[in-house]
């Protein structure tokens, strides 16, 4: 009798240590559900602001909302001068996520917001030849 209740009493420690320690995030007790892209997700602010995802960026699912959208995290690393003011932690400002539509690719090409100079950055940070460049110029379909 005496051993069945020092196990009942391990069990309890160690089921209650187990809360404990998910409870203060040292052990999941969820598992995290992932999806990796397939294709350029198109990404939407509150300014209308476009950009892309690109494919095979994975999306960690958050939760489903009743109004029929759910809610993702992605992880990014950063390098550089990030230039950012302190907000709200507890504010949640969240971008919108959508599949491009297949007519909507000529006008996204056409009016992706990038610069002249942002442009000539990215192409020189690429290493972009101007015989690259003039062949890209030739392969862009006309209007």
């Amino acid at each position: 009798m005496r051993s069945r209740l020092g196990y009942l009493i391990v069990a309890v420690l160690a089921g209650a240590a187990g809360f404990i320690l998910s409870d203060l995030g040292v052990l999941s007790m969820t598992t995290k559900t992932a999806y990796l892209t397939k294709e350029p997700l198109l990404i939407a602010g509150e300014q209308g602001y476009n950009s892309l995802l690109p494919a095979g960026t994975v999306l960690y699912y958050d939760r489903a909302w009743p109004e029929g959208h759910q809610t993702y995290h992605v992880y990014f690393h950063f390098k550089g001068d990030m230039k950012v003011e302190a907000a709200d932690a507890n504010m949640v400002s969240p971008l919108w996520l959508r599949t491009v539509e297949p007519e909507e690719l000529p006008k996204l090409l056409n009016d992706y917001p990038v610069s002249k100079d942002e442009l000539v950055q990215i192409l020189k940070a690429r290493k972009i030849t101007k015989a690259e460049l003039v062949q890209i110029v030739r392969d862009w379909p006309d209007e």
